[in-house]
This record gives C-alpha cells, sequence and structure tokens, in this order.
C-alpha cells in the first residue's frame, strides 16, 4: 500500500509540473503581466484549455484506479492524486516564475462549465480535506465500497455546488473577468466546505460498516446426530 501511494504521489508531481509548464507558456504567449484581468483567450485556445482540464480529471481518475481495488479505496486514492497534483502545481510555478507570492494571491482555477476565480488559500484548504479524507479511504478494506447514500449524496452535492458557485460568482462580481478581485465570499465557500466534510465522513462510515458487515460470520444452528 505505502509503495503505491508513494507512486501515486509522484506521478501527481510530475504531472502537476507538466501543468505548470503549460501556463508558463501560456503566460509568454499572452504577454505576461498580472492576472487580472483576466486575459482574452480565442476560442481555439479556450477550447483546447477546457479539453486539457477535463483530461487531467480523466488521467487523475484512471492513475488512482489502475493500482488499487475497492470503491473506497479508489476514491481515496483519487482525492490524495488530486490534492497532490494541486499543491505541486503552485509548488512548481513559485519556482518557475515566481508565483504565487502568498496564499492570498487570486487565480482562475478551472474553466468548466464557467471560469473559477478564487484566492489559493482556498484551493489548499480543499486539498488539506482531500488528503485528510483520502487517508480514511485509503485505510478502507479492499472489499469497502464507496457508496454515500442519500444523505452522503445530497450533502456532498450540496457542498460541491455551494463551492463551485462561490468561485463562478467571484468570476461574474469582476465583471466576466474584466476587473480585478477585491473580497471573497467566505461564509458560503466555508458552507460547501463543511457541508463535503459531512459527505466525506458520511462515506467513510458507510464504507467501513458495509465492509465489517461482509466480514460477519453468520451463526450456524446446532445440529443433532
Amino acid at each position: 500500500m505505502r509503495e503505491k501511494v508513494a507512486f501515486l504521489v509522484i506521478f501527481a508531481a510530475a504531472m502537476a509540473f507538466v501543468e505548470a509548464t503549460v501556463v508558463v507558456y501560456l503566460r509568454d504567449l499572452l504577454g505576461g503581466g498580472p492576472i487580472f484581468p483576466m486575459k482574452y483567450l480565442s476560442a481555439k485556445l479556450l477550447a483546447v484549455e477546457i479539453g486539457r482540464e477535463g483530461a487531467t480529471v480523466v488521467m487523475l481518475l484512471c492513475a488512482a484506479s489502475l493500482p488499487f481495488r475497492g470503491g473506497a479505496r479508489r476514491m481515496g486514492a483519487f482525492l490524495l492524486a488530486f490534492a497532490a497534483w494541486d499543491i505541486f502545481y503552485y509548488l512548481w510555478l513559485r519556482v518557475t516564475i515566481g508565483w504565487p507570492a502568498g496564499v492570498a494571491d487570486w487565480d482562475v482555477l478551472f474553466l468548466i462549465p464557467l471560469p473559477w476565480v478564487g484566492p489559493v488559500w482556498s484551493v489548499l484548504l480543499i486539498c488539506a480535506g482531500m488528503i485528510a479524507f483520502s487517508v480514511f479511504f485509503l485505510r478502507a478494506p479492499e472489499e469497502a465500497p464507496f457508496s454515500p447514500g442519500l444523505p452522503g449524496w445530497a450533502t456532498g452535492v450540496a457542498g460541491s455546488l455551494a463551492v463551485i458557485a462561490t468561485y463562478i460568482l467571484e468570476w461574474k462580481k469582476i465583471g466576466y473577468g474584466s476587473g480585478v478581485p477585491a473580497g471573497f465570499s467566505h461564509l458560503p465557500f466555508l458552507a460547501g466546505i463543511l457541508l463535503l466534510a459531512v459527505s466525506g465522513w458520511i462515506t467513510c462510515r458507510r464504507a467501513l460498516s458495509s465492509s465489517r458487515q461482509g466480514y460477519r460470520v453468520p451463526p450456524q444452528s446446532d445440529q443433532s446426530a
């Protein structure tokens, strides 16, 4: 298990460097300078960027699924891979171009379905939560499923929507990218994080509970000769 986790983190770190180099090339192509106001991307470049982001998620899913068995462990591996990739992505950018200068810097985080805008610390907070829950999922027995149930799905979807909506609304607040961010909407974002934490806790408990039930040996009735 430790060897698989180590290789997964190494893969995520290497992949993050590839992603960071793409950003370095794009910044040179677009003239560098501050991120905000957001640079104009042609329809072609925008389509390629959206495709690249989707491909990144697919690659992380595949890398997390191949060496691990069981729904719970695979989810844990994906959470760890995604968090490591995101953390190393900012680390490599800091090493190569000196950005971000600090966790309070703002970034364009994602483009699907619309641009997400937020401070770097918010991303690192999500990554910290991913790593924490990845530990619990990876420690689950191999046969433990990823089965949030209705409460887990409800809180997870609600939390995800709250976080994503916060980021997209920040993009809207700055005139759809034409302005400079000033203040972050903490309350809806933190409410979303709390809901996601509740979803993770529910899912972990269900995975461990179903695994224990799977191991349970049914009582045998006495048979008389």
